[in-house]
This record gives C-alpha cells, structure tokens and sequence, in this order.
C-alpha cells in the first residue's frame, strides 16, 4: 500500500514536542509525517534545535525549515514554503495549527480544498466560551475549510459536538512531554542528595512543600499561592514552595514575601529549561499548585509523582486538566473561591497519604495517555478516519 504523504506546518516547532514530533517522524507504515517550521524562538517558547534534523533513527525529526512572520506571538503573518507544497503531488494532507488569527492558513487551507487535499487542524477548539463573529470565523476555518480536528481534550471535543461537529471529524490526541526521559532521571536522582539540598532551601524542609512550574503571570494566579500561604501561618501552619520559572510578577512576588515573613519559605529557581535541573525540585514536593489554570506543568508535575491542585470551572482551563482526577492524581477547588483553595491545601496537609501510591497513580495517567507514543497512536488512527477515501 501507497504511504500517505503528510505535511505537519506548524507555526513554532516548539521543544516540548520534541517527543511527538520523533515519535510520528519514526511511523514507517501507512504514513510519512514532514514537518514545516522555523527554528526562531517566539513567545518565550523553547524551540527544537534544528540539528534534530539531521539525525538518524528514533532521535530524528522530519523537518523542512521555514521562515515565519510573526505580527504578535498569537498571530502569524506568513509561513514560507507552505505554498508551493500545496500544488505539489506529494502531500495528500496538510495539518494545520488550528487559531484563526494565523491569517496565511485560511489561504493554505482554500487551496488545499480547490487542490483535493485533506485539512486538518491541530488544536483547542471551542472551551465552550466563543460567541459571535469569533465562533462563526472557526466554523468556517474548522467545518467547511477543514475535513478533521486533532483537540487535547475531550471537554473540547464535546463543545464541538454541540457546536454541530460531526464526531466523526473531531478527535483527542492528548498531549505530551518527553516522559521516559522524566522517569529516567527521577529512578537515577540521588535522594539522599535532594533531602539534603532541601535542608539548605528551607528554614524547616521536612514541611508539606508545594511547588509551581510555569510562567509567574497574574494569570498564573502565582500570588494566591503566597496568599494561601500567609493564611496557613496564621492559623500556626506552615508549608515552603518552591516557584520554577520567570515572568513580570517576580518582584511583586518578592516584595509580598518580605511584607508577610514568608522568605524562609519560598525558593524561586528561575528559568528552568533541562529535565535535570527541574527533577530534583519536583522530588521534594508533595503538590503542585496551580491556581490560574493548569496547562502542560500538570502534565510535567504528574510524570514526577507530584499531584496537582487547580480550580475547577474547565471553560477556562487547558485541556491538560483532564489528567486531573479526584483524590487519584490531584484534586481541585472552587473556580474564584479563595476560601475552598485554602481549605483543599489544608485536606492535602492533614491527609496521611500513602506517597508512593499517589506517585503511582499520577504516573499512570501520564504512562496510559499523555505520553509521545499513544499521542502518536491517536494521531495516526485519526488520519484512517479522516483519509478513508484517499
């Protein structure tokens, strides 16, 4: 049987798809995936090093470099080389990142229809919060300019159904990290070597420690986790916390720490990029506490052991909040309820977990389906729904 030829154009080959990206590059079956992309950074996002490239095996990346133009980070002006494959024979379906304000791909898209070629897009779909003129422009970028949706979840995909989707045309892929190389380094860590730099962050280490990994935004919600902490103290509980990652709330951070007595409490790393550096911090967490919304950090804290803790309204959430289930791999609290995030910090605290078993069940969820091989496997059994006729 004729391979099916596809075209991935993405509009940041961004790192933390290094996996998926090896993982679909290495299918030697039904399917042949390129990659279109440019190597700049953009939006803060870390990119593949283009050297990926060039390697052999399981390593490599089928990638083709292209320029892009960006107006915002959000907004995509043009994207080289896309066109002329387009009225090539070559490649049967051409998958798309799926924001309607990435203007070329409206182009690229009515061209693949007038051309024969199967659209795809890869993306988040409707949270069930688009009205108006936005949701009527994603109607006719996904339904009527598009044969099939790649979504992360399934709130998404249910949204969609309603929307008046076909079920058939819109599938979960789940998303990823690189997982076994997180396991690896977690089963290797010397944890004698953790508690005793544990014991050189913190005041008191052997207290509940929670942890963040992400952006410090506002949108984060990263000084309500300060604010929850100041609360426990006042009612004569203390827990540390350790921030991984960079942004404009820093200082804010810092001064509130100083006002309220928290800085024996608080570790900031900064920027953390390699799986190294960022292991040690998730073994001397008991939670991760995600306030604003979770995204891939809940995917990141899960494949550690470390549960998670974030709010529960899912229209606006990441899809990634699926992997969050009550009491199994994390729990959650009342959407703007500063009281009930408190009181669930509490339970976490007073709760004599069994450690082991709660690192068992996070790391299943990431091992069942959020990991680069089974996102591979959905995408692939998505195309033969979508390519029955190619």
């Amino acid at each position: 049987m004729e391979k099916v030829n596809v075209a991935m154009a993405c509009k940041l080959m961004s790192y933390y798809r290094l996996g998926v990206f090896q993982s679909l590059s290495a299918v030697t079956e039904k399917y042949e995936f390129t990659f279109f992309g440019d190597t700049q950074e953009q939006g803060g996002i870390e990119p593949i090093p283009y050297t990926y490239a060039s390697k052999k095996g399981k390593e490599g990346i089928r990638w083709i470099k292209t320029r892009n133009y960006f107006y915002k980070p959000e907004r995509l002006l043009w994207q080289t080389g896309i066109l002329s494959e387009i009225f090539k024979s070559k490649f049967k379906v051409f998958v798309f990142e799926g924001a309607i304000a990435h203007y070329p791909i409206w182009l690229f898209a009515f061209l693949c229809k007038l051309r024969g070629k199967k659209v795809v897009y890869w993306t988040h779909g409707n949270r069930g919060l688009d009205r108006g003129i936005k949701k009527f422009l994603r109607k006719i970028l996904f339904k009527w300019l598009g044969d099939g949706l790649f979504l992360y979840g399934h709130f998404q995909r249910d949204n969609m159904i309603r929307d008046g989707y076909h079920p058939d045309n819109v599938h979960v892929i789940y998303n990823s990290l690189k997982s076994d190389e997180q396991f690896e380094i977690l089963e290797q860590l010397n944890l004698k070597g953790v508690k005793t730099a544990k014991h050189k962050l913190f005041k008191d280490s052997n207290k509940f420690t929670l942890i963040f990994i992400g952006r410090l935004a506002s949108n984060k919600g990263v000084m309500d986790i300060l604010k929850v902490m100041n609360r426990l103290k006042e009612v004569s509980i203390t827990v540390n916390c350790i921030f991984i990652g960079a942004g404009e709330e820093k200082n804010k951070m810092e001064n509130y720490c100083k006002d309220n007595r928290l800085i024996d409490q608080i570790h900031f790393t900064g920027a953390l990029y390699s799986e190294k550096e960022i292991a040690p911090y998730f073994a001397m967490a008991d939670l991760m506490m995600s306030p604003g919304n979770v995204g891939l950090n809940c995917i990141h804290s899960l494949a550690y052991g470390v549960p998670v803790l974030t709010h529960n309204d899912f229209r606006y959430q990441n899809p990634e909040v699926e992997a969050v289930i009550e009491g199994v791999s994390g729990s959650f609290f009342e959407y703007n309820n500063f009281n009930d995030m408190v009181l669930k910090i509490k339970k976490w605290i007073g709760h004599k977990y069994n450690k082991e078993e709660i690192r068992s069940n996070c790391q299943n969820m990431i091992k069942q389906k959020y990991n680069p091989e089974f996102q591979s496997i959905c995408i692939t059994k998505a195309l033969d729904q979508i390519c029955k006729n190619v």
